[in-house]
């Protein structure tokens, strides 16, 4: 009996030298996903559940919000080519509509979104406190916030001539009211079902 070969793709292999960007489009598409900064390609880890839940209902009260206002539109993990020598996949990206000249052949954004959301994660956290915040701040980002995953405690970060500025922090216990939209209002302690979890353990 005959048994019939499976074709195997052939490994990845990561080149030591420089990347080029044009390089980096050719990744394939089903493979862990990398960045791409100053020559170099930067592995994401896989996101863990927590953390695309987080984004999930982030992204989901964001388009019931935009769908009425009109005022713009989000992507999650979106390719943004953020400046000449850096691509980045946030988690969450947003234009307003009078920039939408920056999205590319339906593909990417080119240039800075008027926000960008990143869920922390283990092992991206000290990146996206860092690197990708001194980043998203020079390239001209309005907005920035940084949702941590375990305690669901979000900081917004607003752009200004001196570097990004914290403007709110807010614990899981308080609705965040952002100021790049007004009237929308997001629990997401609520959203995540563990705000009910979160009274009974204060009144314990």
């Amino acid at each position: 009996m005959s048994v019939m070969a499976t074709a195997v793709a052939p490994p990845l292999v990561i080149a030591t030298q420089p990347w080029t960007r044009e390089a980096y489009r050719t990744l394939p598409e089903d493979h862990p996903y990398y960045e791409w900064e100053d020559g170099e390609l930067i592995p994401m880890p896989r996101p863990r559940l927590r953390h695309q839940e987080i984004m999930g209902q982030i992204y989901a009260a964001l388009l019931i919000f935009l769908r009425e206002k009109r005022s713009g539109k989000v992507w999650p993990e979106i390719e943004v080519d953020i400046t000449e020598t850096a691509t980045y996949v946030p988690d969450l990206a947003f234009l307003l509509t009078e920039h939408f000249d920056r999205i590319e052949d339906g593909l990417r954004i080119v240039g800075a979104p008027d926000l960008v959301v990143e869920v922390l994660s283990p092992g991206t956290a000290v990146r996206d406190k860092s690197t990708k915040l001194q980043t998203y701040q020079r390239a001209g980002v309005s907005w920035y916030w940084l949702v941590e995953a375990d305690t669901l405690l979000i900081s917004e970060y607003k752009n200004t001539p001196d570097g990004f500025l914290l403007t709110a922090s807010v614990p899981p216990s308080d609705s965040f009211a952002p100021q790049l939209f007004p009237g929308f209002v997001l629990n997401l302690a609520e959203l995540m079902g563990e705000k009910q979890v979160e009274e009974e353990d204060q009144h314990e």
